[in-house]
């Protein structure tokens, strides 16, 4: 099937994300009545820990497979692509959902709360499936075919949403560590779902076990896809440092641990998914951008490309942050029902901004070969956030949580920012090999 252009791809990409971002927005305010802060906040200290085994499988396979798939000339070196990275994210996910089984109990316990041990267990079926959707998200956006993903991601939250909705007579009954544990087997579901309707967008795809070009292609895999998997490990380790440490610094500020928790729960449960609404525009645009990016011969079309997509995650961004400033009072007092969030919003409202822009560079970055440096930025950024956490949050409360986000997210911003404006020279140091290895591969 032919390819969509890049303006209809990132059209039909901002489209469904936006969808399932409303859907996902409508549940999380769902939850947040439904559960209440304190399993909000188990939950969410859980989730560090389900974003960690799903990083080795998720983080940087579907950039790499998108990428490969992007650069690939023939219908069969496509295909190849998809099915290393299908085996890649398979075995992957095996690995991960067998350790995440097995240490469950000693994860909850070094989580500070084993009250998170349901969500843990819940969750290891969705570990073994996430990795191999994300696959075929990026075959599809390799192709230029946004609608497929689109398409997949829509079927999973109406599952999950669906699961939920089943349960939310039970929550009541339950004590909040089974209430916190409802999201995580509502996302194993739809996942599974999610998988399945993907799959069939892709039909069969023929065998290459035998094929001598298999492991070639698994190694190019592998090279590309290890920096954004560093990458996404140092956020998500960030976040799962951050949810155990906020708890801890309140509480050396003399708050209880229930209300700790609850705090806990209102900024990763509450506003940071604010926060998040302008991704629905910059995940189009960091998914398309980075084979969009790959396929540019020249510097001139580069930079114009990349002007474009920045200049709209920074506009998206700066629209969010005034409509959440401004509509704040609304947010916490008539959908969360908790007055005391307005200052909450308001002091995090830059994220909006931040956050876009970050996601979009390092897509543009991915795109050239220069996940090396952005994998810097984060890391940067990711002990920046920590140290300011560390010694903010016990003088300033949960705003100093909040300011210490920002202040990590600046830092890497900054970075990629600086690293983009040099790209000419270190695209030629760190990515040299890169391109060396794929025109091999397009030769074979």
């Amino acid at each position: 099937m032919k390819g969509q252009s890049l303006k209809k791809q990132a059209m039909v990409t901002a489209g469904g994300s936006a969808l399932v971002r409303a859907m996902g927005f409508g549940l999380r305010i769902l939850l947040s009545r439904l559960l209440g802060a304190e399993a909000l906040g188990i939950m969410e200290l859980a989730s560090g820990v389900h974003m960690l085994a799903l990083t080795p499988a998720a983080a940087g396979l579907p950039s790499a497979v998108s990428r490969l798939t992007a650069k690939a000339e023939t219908e069969e070196e496509k295909q190849l692509t998809l099915y290393a990275g299908r085996s890649l994210a398979l075995g992957m996910g095996v690995w991960a959902a067998a350790a995440l089984l097995l240490l469950a109990p000693a994860l909850s316990r070094a989580l500070g709360d084993e009250r998170t041990l349901p969500s843990l267990l819940f969750f290891v079926p969705c570990v073994m499936t996430v990795g191999v959707s994300c696959v075929y998200d990026g075959y599809f956006l390799g192709r230029g075919r946004a609608l497929p993903p689109a398409v997949s991601e829509l079927a999973e939250q109406i599952v999950r949403m669906g699961v939920i909705a089943a349960f939310a007579s039970l929550v009541g009954r339950v004590t909040p560590a089974w209430r916190a544990a409802l999201p995580a087997a509502a996302s194993s579901f739809g996942e599974t779902v999610g998988l399945a309707v993907i799959c069939f967008a892709a039909g069969s795809i023929p065998s290459f076990r035998r094929d001598r070009r298999l492991h070639e292609r698994k190694r190019a895999l592998r090279k590309l896809s290890l920096p954004l998997v560093l990458n996404r490990f140092s956020h998500t380790a960030l976040r799962s440092l951050c949810s155990v440490m906020i708890p801890l610094r309140l509480a050396a500020g003399g708050m209880q641990q229930a209300e700790a928790m609850s705090r806990l729960g209102m900024l990763n449960g509450m506003v940071m998914p604010l926060m998040l609404l302008p991704g629905l525009i910059s995940g189009a645009l960091s998914a398309v951008g980075c084979p969009a990016i790959a396929r540019c011969r020249t510097r001139k079309g580069e930079s114009r490309l990349a002007r474009k997509l920045l200049l709209a995650a920074l506009g998206a961004g700066a629209v969010s942050m005034a409509g959440l400033y401004l509509c704040s009072p609304f947010i916490a007092c008539r959908i969360y029902h908790l007055p005391e969030l307005t200052p909450l919003i308001r002091s995090s409202c830059f994220l909006a901004v931040l956050l876009p822009v970050q996601q979009t560079l390092s897509g543009l970055m991915t795109g050239l070969g220069l996940q090396k440096h952005s994998l810097i930025a984060s890391l940067l950024g990711a002990g920046f956030t920590l140290l300011c956490t560390w010694l903010w949050t016990s003088r300033q409360g949960i705003q100093g949580a909040a300011f210490a986000a920002m202040a990590g997210h600046g830092l890497t911003t900054l970075w990629e920012l600086t690293v983009w404006r040099n790209r000419s020279v270190l695209r030629g140091i760190a990515g040299e090999a890169c391109e060396k290895n794929e025109d091999v591969l397009t030769a074979d």
